[in-house]
């Protein structure tokens, strides 16, 4: 490896660590190959398996840059990741509590500010006890009662107080990421819809698409939250999409609908059913356009398309 300027190195080495920075120039260090001149696989990793040399021209300024890019990445897709959580705890909320009756005579939605509580919006499969285990319904009000005991926020805080019931608008407050993606993955298919109509997800098949984009945004959250490295990982899941036609470009890319910049695009058009002049895409793409050139480490990992 290059290095230019050893008492800043050793600097930057003690400020963040050997080992955080060396998932960095990982990807810069060469493959090893048999005598056939084939890649040997990590018995591990079940990947190509890196010898300790580097590639040629790997310098430790850019591997830093590459550092730097990926924790300025982080903070713009938890910036993202606030807007559509916020935003999609809400519409549940919303919906939900609009109640599951209308008013005889009137045709008025019957409030039910409780929903939350009521296992009639679940879809059924979810209700069944998993042999010893109790059944994904039973497990989620477990936790949610954790995390409104551990709230500190004042309305639910003034709910608890005075001994009130706390409505759907309330308890939304105390959830987190998680909570959120797998109760919308647990409601009945009429309830999921009202929400996506309200995203831009029109087409009544494709709840399941919801599901997966806030399962695989709350892994990225998780990831950000800690301070792992995102730019160059890869998912275990192909991404769905949505039949529109924004995806057009990328519906068949296996490689984009794997990484990172699949979720990108994901969120992009959640976000633009949120806030239509929202500017987040444009930022994100303007990180990208300064990605630091290192030697093994192509856009493509990130999840680019490749031209």
């Amino acid at each position: 490896m290059v290095i230019e300027d050893s008492e800043r190195t050793m600097r930057k080495l003690a400020q963040v660590g050997y080992y955080r920075l060396s998932g960095f120039w990982y990807p810069a260090r060469t493959i090893e190959r048999d005598q056939n001149h084939q890649p040997v696989q990590c018995e591990h990793l079940r990947r190509p398996k890196r010898s300790n040399d580097f590639e040629k021209d790997v310098d430790f300024e850019e591997i830093f840059n590459l550092y730097l890019f990926d924790k300025k990445l982080r903070l713009a897709m938890l910036d993202g990741l606030e807007r559509i959580e916020v935003f999609v705890r809400s519409v549940v909320a919303h919906e939900l509590g609009r109640g599951k009756s209308k008013e005889p005579g009137t045709g008025l939605d019957i409030p039910d500010p409780l929903a939350w509580k009521d296992s009639d919006y679940i879809n059924g499969k979810f209700l069944k006890k998993r042999g010893h285990r109790p059944s994904l319904w039973d497990e989620w009000q477990s936790k949610h009662s954790k995390l409104i005991d551990r709230s500190r926020e004042d309305c639910i805080v003034w709910h608890k107080k005075n001994q009130k019931e706390m409505p759907f608008w309330v308890v939304i407050e105390a959830w987190d990421f998680g909570t959120m993606s797998k109760y919308y993955g647990m409601l009945k298919d009429k309830y999921r819809q009202k929400i996506c109509a309200r995203l831009g997800i029109t087409d009544k098949k494709e709840t399941d698409v919801l599901r997966a984009w806030l399962m695989e945004m709350n892994i990225l959250r998780n990831r950000c939250a800690h301070h792992t490295r995102i730019w160059n990982q890869q998912s275990s899941k192909v991404l769905k999409v949505t039949s529109h036609n924004c995806f057009d470009d990328i519906r068949d890319d296996d490689n984009t609908l794997s990484r990172l910049y699949g979720v990108i695009r994901a969120m992009w058009f959640l976000i633009e059913q949120i806030g239509p002049s929202s500017k987040w895409f444009e930022e994100v793409d303007s990180l990208i356009e300064n990605f630091p050139n290192v030697p093994g480490c192509p856009l493509t990992s990130l999840g680019l398309p490749a031209v």
